[in-house]
């Protein structure tokens, strides 16, 4: 009987030691700073432009009906990001802020389409 309680001591002391390392890593996990996207934020984008009111305005101010076409592109990629690993869902999260990044960058900007004015000519009131 001695040894069998010698063995229970020891799978315990075992168990124990899987059950500190698992937490430890858990805490670890937990104090990093992950990048992650809302799946409900990403939803409402994409209901909300498909309101009455979000086409009407793109409507009004562009002449045609607004492409909604990107938001359900970030809704499924945040889908996708739910069923990797923290790691993994931040690396791709931050890969796809940079590359919108980039494709926004190659827009044309308001910088272009108006002129600067000289402020002395606005303010001479002869």
């Amino acid at each position: 009987m001695s040894d069998n309680n010698n063995n229970k001591t020891t799978t315990t002391d075992h168990h124990d030691a899987d059950t500190t390392a698992f937490f430890d890593e858990f805490e670890q996990e937990t104090k990093q700073e992950y990048k992650k996207c809302s799946i409900s934020q990403t939803f409402d984008n994409v209901f909300q432009c498909y309101t009455l009111g979000a086409q009407a305005v793109h409507y009004y101010r562009y002449g045609e009906k607004k492409d909604c076409s990107s938001y359900y592109e970030d809704f499924k990629f945040c889908l996708s990001t739910k069923t990797k690993s923290n790691q993994v869902g931040d690396s791709m999260i931050k890969k796809r802020e940079l590359e919108k990044q980039a494709q926004k960058n190659q827009l044309r900007s308001s910088e272009e389409v108006w002129e600067a004015r000289d402020l002395k000519n606005i303010f001479d009131l002869k």
